[in-house]
């Protein structure tokens, strides 16, 4: 008498085994999209081929003066727009940078005459933790400020130069 073998029951989860490398699939090819497909954002995020490709530089003049440091500058919002974050030092300092509505930092290009000091969105009126990170929205007057070039940040007579613009 012979006797075949049934062929292994599959588990109870109600996951049909083509279902699961299904998922794997779709999971693996947004991976690789997600690596190269958005390649480009990602090198631009690193710095990789801009002239400015360095990380924000440090003023301690305005550390201790204003209480923030500045760590990205960035064009975003098809070009119309600038976002300027910032960490908190020192919140007391921060929250007076904050709250100063009518002299906001202003912004200029390296590269050529023009830059902006129309914040958009200012956070105002709200408590302001050291370490936590904050923004400005500023409009990109006439494009002013481009990706890939270097910016300088003026506020309350310091300035902080060479800022690298993403």
């Amino acid at each position: 008498m012979t006797t075949t073998a049934e062929p292994p029951s599959l588990p109870q989860s109600g996951l049909h085994p083509r279902s699961f490398a299904g998922r794997k699939l779709i999971v693996s090819i947004l991976l690789i999209l997600a690596l190269f497909g958005g390649g480009g954002l990602v090198a631009r995020s690193l710095g990789s081929g801009t002239p400015h490709a360095a990380a924000v530089p440090q003023s301690s003049a305005m550390e201790s003066t204003y209480g923030v440091r500045f760590t990205r500058l960035a064009v975003v919002g098809d070009g119309g727009l600038l976002v300027l974050s910032y960490v908190v030092i020192d919140a007391e300092k921060a929250q007076r940078l904050q709250a100063d509505r009518n002299h906001p930092p202003a912004l200029s290009s390296e590269a050529r005459t023009g830059g902006t000091k129309r914040v958009s969105l200012m956070r105002t009126g709200h408590a302001m933790r050291a370490g936590s990170t904050y923004y400005f929205v500023y409009q990109n007057t006439a494009g002013a400020i481009r990706s890939g070039e270097a910016a300088t940040i003026r506020y309350g007579g310091v300035s902080l130069r060479h800022v690298p613009v993403l």
